[in-house]
């Protein structure tokens, strides 16, 4: 994943002065900052130009007083944008586009903002998605990662002089600490776990592979709706309702992908006015997730329609 963040181009750097976290351009910088600050980094994956959540979690938590008074000297910024406006989108190179879209993936932000927080080594720790109202709601988030980064280094340590399946066992812990989405970022831990436990009782082997999936089965689902964008009658809406139904038929869907994927079903129905099978569509992507972001939209829209239908 570091090799994708130093490659991101984000916006350049703004004045440091008007922001209560320092600000750099790239990964390296940003590595290199946090180690001569002894601090973190904050990655901020935003739209600066349209997202008007990540506009308020710039401009009135992370630019805050209380923030800077809280945590200003213990991370160091960089925003990862994705921008709409035309020329903005053009001067970002395809290859670029798809590397952010990978990063959204692979931690599961299902919408922006979402916050990265990553070690001085790149590594990350806690994973924060949305804003808050005010910075006294959203800086416990922030302090909370950090109380995870020192409970992960103490659990760290208490591995060292340990041996064997003993170790797998206390870097295991270690490693639980952490969000489900930053565990397998840890390849040099998940390694010696695995070499430390050939028995697998631990559950390490393949571990990641998850991730891999749901990367490429996303990649295909986007490049699948992507082709639906020239779609503007009835018989093309037909053939991309086929075509999502037999990428459902995949066995092997992850389940963040299945519910997408049924969303965009859904969604094809509503260009149709076929509410009945739209409603179906959503209340099937709705219960593959119930508590995910998307999941709780689908029942919002769900419950907006239902009462529609009884009207």
């Amino acid at each position: 994943m570091m090799h994708i963040l130093n490659k991101l181009l984000v916006l350049p750097a703004m004045v440091a002065t008007a922001l209560a976290l320092p600000e750099v351009a790239t990964m390296d910088e940003a590595l290199a900052a946090a180690k001569a600050k002894n601090c973190q980094i904050f990655v901020d994956f935003t739209g600066t130009d349209w997202c008007t959540a990540c506009i308020h979690l710039r401009s009135k938590i992370v630019e805050s007083p209380e923030f800077e008074a809280a945590l200003g000297d213990k991370f160091v910024l960089v925003p990862v944008d994705f921008p709409r406006t035309p020329e903005l989108v053009a001067a970002i190179p395809d290859d670029v586009k798809r590397e952010r879209e990978i990063l959204l993936t692979s931690y599961k932000i299902e919408g922006l903002p979402g916050v990265v927080l990553m070690d001085s080594d790149g590594l990350p720790f806690e994973v924060i998605h949305g804003t808050r109202r005010t910075p006294a709601d959203y800086i416990p988030l922030v302090q909370a990662g950090l109380d995870k980064l020192a409970a992960r280094n103490a659990a760290l340590a208490a591995a060292d002089g340990k041996n064997g399946l003993e170790r797998a066992r206390a870097l295991d812990a270690a490693l639980k600490i952490l969000p489900e989405t930053c565990r397998d970022k840890y390849k040099a831990i998940i390694a010696e776990i695995n070499s430390l436990d050939p028995e697998n009782t631990l559950g390490y082997k393949g571990y990641g592979d998850t991730t891999d999936l749901r990367i490429r089965q996303t990649e295909a689902l986007r490049e699948l709706v992507d082709s639906f964008r020239s779609s503007n009658s009835p018989e093309h809406y037909k053939a991309n309702i086929k075509s999502l139904e037999d990428f459902l038929a995949q066995e092997d869907l992850v389940p963040e992908v299945r519910q997408s994927a049924l969303r965009a079903l859904g969604d094809t129905y509503a260009f149709l006015r076929d509410i009945p099978h739209m409603i179906e569509a959503y209340k099937a992507a709705y219960e593959v997730a119930p508590e995910s972001r998307t999941g709780q939209i689908l029942k919002r829209n769900l419950e907006y329609y239902e009462r529609m239908m009884k009207q």
